[in-house]
């Protein structure tokens, strides 16, 4: 008998059993009756072999199984026990002998490791894996990482970033050189991943969980919506009892203490620290009884989670006393000027004095809503020394629960069903400055139906319903409890729908150079919130059909996808205050303004802002699409070493339709190219709002201006309705995904198996960039005040600051450059072409060698850039410097940011992995992979080190260069040793001894890894396109090298500073995207645990668990500051997690 396996091109949540029967002269055996029976279950499946000697079972569910081969004139051969794992192929080709039926003879299954008959690439990690190597965080994905061709972002910095929030914000896995957020999670073979940034839905825990699998490469058609599948299957229940319950605990004061940097002005600490996970798992047959008895019919299993995570701190202020908040600067240094005295050009302006007493406002000066707002400032100690003057605590509050809940029934041995439900809930606070802090809430729920249906012995149906909510809010911490902005009440700013609530932001700054401010600022961050409310159901069907040598699969799938989002930046207000109308100012003998004194906090109480800025509504959109696939599959068996599997995939994926009517894009007749003049106005971008509508301002609070500042006419607005311009998506629908799979199998010896394959695959991008559309309607007002004429006098006020104050209304968006978003309208589905080359070789009955090559290229990847860029002006005629506005394309707009799908990459990686499965005490998983990721963008948004738009909008090929997640080498691996020690083992110890040193386990998860592309910057806007912090801006190389060597590098300076130089003004860098490398990683993850057999059963235990992380305390070091105008560049200023420990304990039966 020969047992092989392979990645099966079956069932998501499902492996296939399949195989040829012959006798003794190698012909085919038809219509020999074959039984595959579950040992856990006891359920049994019948089939018969096809004229040509094959048979296969379709839809088998995880777990362990032996067969049962009988035939009139053969002896009957029965397996041992062999195990299917998701989404695999065993196979076992067995050789009937001349006999008895009555006979019986039984023969090993000892392969069940190679893949044998498609081009998958990927790793099952198994139950024993999952819950018995140390993991950090009780994370499942952590071990994706241990599969070759797989790349983590360290530190981890996932797509979500700031817009999600939570554990998914560090979701972090490039799998097989695909972005971030273009693996696909399904659990249970159903829709697990949310549209808004492509991160799974419902996190079970893990011991909840049977197994999963990572997979890439070329596999089967019936799997796509992304180039890198991530399949979960929840556990089921048996026939027997079983059951756990646990708990794991951290705190700090174990952990290691954080590295020191000496050029930091304190030593650091270990902060107050407490994590505990605990629950339980039971599962087992439905018994009721004297009512109904479920062994070998139905079985259910409940898992229950829950994470307490207190995390304390302290941070530091610089913040006004009690008597400086009602006025009071007497013992202050610097003067303060009464901006209501003085000339009419603003000069001679008299010292503040209150009743003779010299630097204090007096009460009836101090505005009512800077009163209100210092609620929300703390208050310094009196007297005030130093600066910072203050201290606070800080929290960060974390909760998480986690349910599942199974169960399977066997109908017959036909009709087998299914289902699940899962539910979560997440919470997690960080506290600020006086009420500020942000706050983020997570809840999921989950339904999962399944019915597997066998209408012949070669004919089987599967049927899977899913249906999944998601519900994610990154707001403040004022959300959904204390509207604060009602409560302030500044004129012309409402407090808007709960989840919006929080403090407005008060910045405090300079206007001039040469002065310092140092108050803090105060209030929330101007980002948020971002709320998603996300429910989508699923339907999927296939067919499983065995003719001859063609295992046939097709099937279909439809969902109805909704992405629900509110949340804009500015929501609740910024406004800045700077030392200007209490400055004394005088004129020098040039005649030149020359300010002196003032403070920007007595601005703030007097009132006087300068510059606000807000966002007129909060954007919100209700997208819907439907999404549909069919697919048909054949693999077929040319010959009993040979195996061919064909495939063709169809997918539809619309764009997203909003349902309140109330999208807007940019549309650009005619794109600028670099260089451009501005265009004429006949060639001005325009607004296009959905749908047909006779008024394109109906209903909304604000309109956009022409380039004069007027409203434009009717019958030449400056936006438009769609009325057939443009769909109701504002983007066209690509219909020609059509994506062909073709690998083949050749085993020209027993224990060799050499894969080759071809595929596409199409990549449905996050929704988060859409979402930018709805914001169009919620544009951004922003208002300076006049500094200048007359010189240091107030014109910006409470009342007069935002639109629909009491006193004069502010401009409009338009009149200053509005900042827009849009869609390009022709969008093509980017696509994935994936191609491999690989051989495994099988030594002795456990261990397997892969080793192979995996390459692909990427078209038309998503990715954002400036429609309305200046170009430089050492590119334009003499090179003379004119303003940034007079080199703008399209007068009428500022930034254009455009989502644009010309993104391009490739990926080379060559591997090798060495599997021992777990046998005998010993279980390995080790890769090594050496490989290239290249790319002109690496996502939606910023990715690593990359930047929102490029350095020059007009030439993406000019970013061309590696990935923000290429690492060149990466090492990775797993242990599981039980140590042999105990009765009868190498060390044979029994009694005390035994119960002592005896049953220890060992596991280990090691990575190493060399370092990830960082590009270097300059920090202002030399090239002059209007980017104020120059973060665009890359400088020019010099030929020296930024590296330096291993004896002059330090933390202080671990890059060369003489690499570089400024690019030349009105020109830009040719320093390459991604031209240097941080630092390396290394770390080990080490775990001992020992099981105690309770003395009034064996079958009851008590595991005692050491898990350390980081155990050997490498450091590794962050990635250094790479601005080149930075008086700390080349500083690493950061570290990985340093040693942690964690203990636990688990009762189980």
């Amino acid at each position: 008998m020969t047992l092989l396996s392979a990645a099966s091109a079956f069932g998501q949540t499902a492996g296939v059993v399949s195989g040829h029967i012959s006798d003794s002269t190698n012909a085919a055996v038809p219509d020999t009756k074959i039984v595959l029976r579950s040992t856990s279950t006891g359920t049994t499946r019948e089939t018969t072999s096809t004229s040509t000697g094959d048979y296969t079972f379709s839809e088998v569910p995880v777990g362990p199984y032996t067969l049962n081969f009988s035939r009139e004139g053969f002896k009957t051969t029965t397996s041992d026990e062999f195990q299917v794992q998701v989404q695999q192929t065993v196979r076992l080709d067995v050789a009937l002998q001349l006999g008895n039926v009555t006979e019986t003879i039984e023969v090993q299954a000892t392969g069940a490791l190679l893949q044998a008959e498609n081009g998958t690439v990927g790793t099952v990690i198994e139950n024993k894996a999952i819950n018995e190597l140390p993991l950090n965080g009780r994370n499942y994905l952590s071990l994706v990482a241990l599969s070759s061709n797989v790349n983590t972002l360290s530190p981890s910095s996932g797509q979500a970033g700031s817009r999600l929030g939570g554990d998914r914000a560090a979701q972090a896995l490039a799998v097989g050189g695909q972005r971030i957020m273009f693996d696909y999670y399904t659990l249970d073979g159903i829709l697990n991943t949310d549209p808004d940034f492509n991160t799974y839905i419902a996190l079970p825990s893990i011991d909840g969980i049977q197994e999963f699998k990572t997979q890439t490469g070329v596999y089967s058609a019936e799997y796509g919506h992304q180039a890198s599948q991530v399949n979960v299957v929840s556990k089921s229940g048996t026939n027997a009892f079983h059951g756990s319950a646990y708990e794991f605990i951290r705190n700090n004061y174990v952990d290691a203490l954080p590295y020191y940097f000496t050029y930091n002005p304190t030593a650091p600490t270990v902060n107050p620290f407490k994590w505990n996970d605990y629950g339980f798992v039971f599962d087992g047959p439905v018994r009721i009884p004297k009512v109904f008895n479920g062994k070998d019919k139905f079985f259910f299993m409940v898992d229950d989670e829950w994470r307490r995570i207190r995390s304390n701190g302290t941070a530091t202020a610089t913040v006004p006393t009690a008597v400086q908040q009602n006025g009071d600067f007497s013992t202050y240094a610097t003067k303060i000027y009464d901006p209501a005295t003085g000339t009419s050009t603003g000069m001679n302006k008299q010292q503040f004095s209150c009743n003779g007493a010299p630097n204090v406002i007096c009460a009836s000066r101090i505005s009512d809503v800077s009163k209100r707002l210092l609620k929300y400032y703390a208050v310094g100690p009196t007297p005030s020394t130093g600066n910072p003057n203050y201290r606070y605590a800080t929290n960060s509050p974390q909760n998480r629960q986690s349910f599942t809940a199974r169960g399977d029934y066997y109908m017959s041995t036909r009709s087998q069903l299914a289902f699940r439900y899962s539910q979560g809930d997440e919470d997690l606070i960080n506290t600020g400055l006086s009420g500020a802090g942000s706050k983020t809430i997570t809840q999921y729920y989950q339904y999962m139906g399944s019915n597997t249906f066998t209408f012949t012995p070669h004919l089987v149906n599967e049927a899977r319903f899913g249906y999944s909510h998601f519900y994610n809010s990154l707001g403040l911490l004022s959300a959904f409890t204390t509207d604060v902005v009602t409560g302030v009440q500044i004129p012309g700013l409402s407090g808007g729908p709960s989840s919006t609530w929080g403090i407005p932001f008060i910045s405090f700054g300079t206007i001039r150079s040469g002065t310092t401010n140092f108050w803090s600022n105060f209030g929330d961050t101007q980002d948020g919130p971002y709320v998603v409310d996300d429910p989508a159901w699923q339907i999927v069907d296939n067919v499983s059909w065995t003719k001859g040598k063609h295992s046939l699969r097709m099937g279909m799938e439809y969902s109805r996808q909704q992405f629900n989002q509110l949340g804009n930046q500015f929501s609740r207000g910024q406004f800045n205050f700077a030392p200007n109308t209490t400055a004394f100012v005088s004129t020098n003998s040039s005649g030149s303004n020359v300010y002196s004194g003032g403070d920007a906090f007595a601005e703030f109480l007097l009132g006087n802002i300068q510059q606000s800025s807000v966002a007129v509504a909060v954007a919100n959109a209700q997208y819907r699409r439907n999404v549909w696939a069919a697919y048909i599959d054949d693999t077929f068996k040319f010959t009993p070493k040979l195996t061919l599997s064909l495939g063709l995939r169809y997918e539809l994926t619309p764009p997203w339709v909003d349902a309140l009517n109330d999208q807007f894009t940019v549309y650009v007749p005619n794109a600028p190219t670099f260089g451009s003049a501005t265009q004429p106005q006949a060639q001005w971008p325009f607004f296009v709002r959905q749908g047909n509508c006779s008024d394109p301002y109906q209903g909304l609070s604000v309109y956009w201006t022409d380039s004069t500042g007027k409203a434009g006419t009717r019958a030449n607005p400056p936006a438009r309705c769609s009325n057939g311009l443009l769909p109701d998506a504002l983007v066209n629908t690509a219909k020609m995904n059509w994506a062909p799979r073709f690998s083949l199998s050749y085993s020209p010896v027993n224990g060799m198996v050499i894969r080759a394959g071809y595929g596409i695959f199409y990549n449905q991008d996050v929704g988060n960039a859409y979402f930018d559309m709805a914001r169009n309607i919620a544009g951004r007002v922003t208002v300076n005040a006049n500094t200048s004429t007359p010189a240091g006098t107030a014109d910006l006020f409470w009342n007069n600051a935002l639109p629909g104050g009491t006193g004069a209304v502010a401009a409009i968006p338009g009149t200053t450059g509005l900042y827009a978003y849009a869609n390009a309208v022709s969008h093509k589905t980017s696509y994935t072409e994936q191609f491999l080359l690989n051989l495994q070789q099988q030594f002795g009955k456990d261990w397997v060698l892969e080793a192979g090559y995996l390459g692909s290229v990427s078209r038309h990847l998503y990715g954002f850039l400036n429609m309305n860029q200046p170009t430089p002006y050492g590119y334009i005629g003499n090179g003379a410097q004119t303003s940034v506005a007079s080199r703008l394309p399209f007068l009428n707009y500022g930034v254009i940011q455009l989502v644009h799908d010309q993104g391009s990459a490739s990926y080379h990686g060559g591997a090798a992995k060495v599997t021992r499965r777990f046998s005998n005490g010993l279980n390995i998983i080790a890769s090594y992979t050496y490989s290239k990721s290249l790319d002109n963008g690496s996502g939606i948004r910023n990715q690593g080190n990359d930047q929102l738009f490029p350095q020059n909008s007009y030439c993406l090929r000019c970013e061309y260069g590696p990935s923000a997640f290429d690492v060149t080498h990466r090492l990775s691996g797993s242990i599981l040793y039980d140590l042999p020690i105990g009765p009868g083992k190498l060390v044979n110890v029994k009694g005390f001894m035994d119960a002592l040193i005896g049953g220890w386990q060992l596991g280990t998860i090691f990575t190493e890894q060399t370092g990830q592309p960082i590009t270097p910057t300059v920090g202002t806007d030399n090239s002059s396109i209007g980017n104020s912090n120059g973060t665009f801006d890359r400088p020019d190389p010099t030929g020296v090298s930024p590296y330096l060597s291993s004896s002059a590098r330090t933390f202080n300076v671990w890059a060369n500073k003489a690499a570089f130089k400024n690019n030349a003004p009105g020109f830009f860098g040719s320093v390459a995207r991604g031209s240097y490398r941080a630092p390396g990683q290394i770390n080990t993850d080490a775990s001992l645990h020992k099981n105690f057999k309770m003395p009034y059963s064996e079958k009851h235990q008590l595991s005692i668990r050491f898990e350390a992380f980081n155990v050997l305390n490498h450091m590794n070091v962050g990635a250094p500051n790479m601005n080149i105008n930075s008086a700390t560049f080349g500083r690493v200023s950061s570290t990985g997690n340093m040693r942690q420990l964690q203990l636990a304990a688990k009762y189980s039966f």
